[in-house]
């Protein structure tokens, strides 16, 4: 609305000082309904150059001048011919009209220089309008471009604090292993469980910090080991009041699974299950059915639990699952009465 309004203006102003000039100098003055009919004709030239004769010739085409020109004594030509047309309906008799019959020339002159003088404006405008869309373009590209630049300093940036904070870390796993011998040599003196406990604990944050810089797969009797070092924990810790099968079926050699999977299941089991009941202990079974590998925890629910129940564990598996499975897995969890059951089926 606004680029109408100044359009509008522009046009009143550009009428009234042509108006204005020509009778003060020429003395020439004409009805209100002649001006209207002859500036809405020269208007519609100067826009039709603009937005499509020109637009069409340098835009549409691969030869855009002589296109240009050749649309353009086109669109004299078809001028021409409405302004006789319009003239002749002016006209207010016949003798007038014989007259402007006599005076052809002269007539085919002054209006193709009226053509010309509203198409070249025409050009002006278009070839402004044409810069502003070409500074606009280049002021969108170095936009972009920056904002590129600045996307990648960003990532650069934190490839480099998260490359820092890995070699950090690097201190602490050696500090830790070196930690864990120590104590194992110091406590199997004196206890063989404990020194057992502290060799089994090393084993699975050994196995945790390689395989989580292994982003494919790992075999599954590595996983399925580490699983069998954390029940075994669990039981030296619990003693007599641990109650927990692990069952095995199926030809589970030479399948490959994403790493820390089944390990977070039994984890996240122990950590809120119940595994002190004899008459209901709790299960784990891993089986392969039919190119499908099926593994299951089953336990008794606890009524007290001393980690808060906000389910972040197995949604962390699901993402890592879906990312590296997507559609050929599925995880199931049932929570009836006293037991919570998680199943998943991977197709292997």
């Amino acid at each position: 609305m606004a680029l109408i309004i100044r359009h509008a203006f522009f046009w009143a102003i550009f009428i009234a000082y042509e108006i204005t000039y020509v009778r003060f100098t020429a003395g020439v003055h004409s009805s209100f309904i002649r001006y209207v009919v002859y500036y809405i004709l020269n208007i519609v030239l100067f826009y039709v150059n603009a937005h499509l004769i020109l637009d069409f010739a340098f835009f549409k085409t691969s030869r855009p001048y002589p296109v240009a020109f050749g649309l353009i004594l086109l669109e004299i030509a078809i001028y021409l011919v409405f302004k006789f047309i319009i003239d002749l309906l002016m006209l207010e008799s016949t003798i007038s009209f014989l007259d402007k019959l006599k005076n052809a020339e002269q007539f085919s002159l002054i209006n193709i220089w009226r053509a010309i003088y509203f198409i070249g404006f025409s050009i002006a405008y278009w070839s402004m309008l044409y810069m502003l869309r070409f500074k606009e373009k280049n002021h969108r590209i170095e936009t972009e471009q920056l904002k590129t630049v600045t996307k990648n300093l960003e990532l650069e940036n934190k490839y480099m604090s998260v490359e820092n904070a890995y070699l950090q870390n690097q201190i602490s796993p050696h500090l830790l292993f070196n930690s864990l011998n120590f104590i194992y040599n110091t406590v199997y003196l004196k206890s063989e469980d404990a020194g057992k406990g502290v060799m089994r604990l090393a084993e699975l944050m050994r196995y945790s910090l390689v395989s989580a810089d292994d982003t494919r797969t790992v075999m599954l009797r590595q996983e399925v080991e580490q699983v069998e070092n954390l029940v075994e924990l669990c039981r030296m810790r619990f003693g007599e009041e641990f109650f927990l099968r692990f069952r095995k079926k199926g030809k589970l050699a030479g399948v490959r699974i994403i790493p820390l999977i089944l390990i977070t299941l039994v984890e996240n089991m122990m950590k809120h299950g119940d595994l002190g009941e004899k008459r209901l202990p709790a299960q784990v079974m891993l089986a392969q059915q039919e190119n499908k590998l099926v593994f299951e925890t089953r336990n008794k629910k606890r009524n007290t639990s001393l980690y808060p129940k906000g389910g972040l564990g197995l949604k962390n598996i699901e993402k890592r699952l879906n990312n590296y499975y997507h559609e050929r897995y599925t995880l199931l969890t049932r929570d009836v009465k006293d037991l919570f059951t998680v199943t998943l089926t991977i197709d292997i």
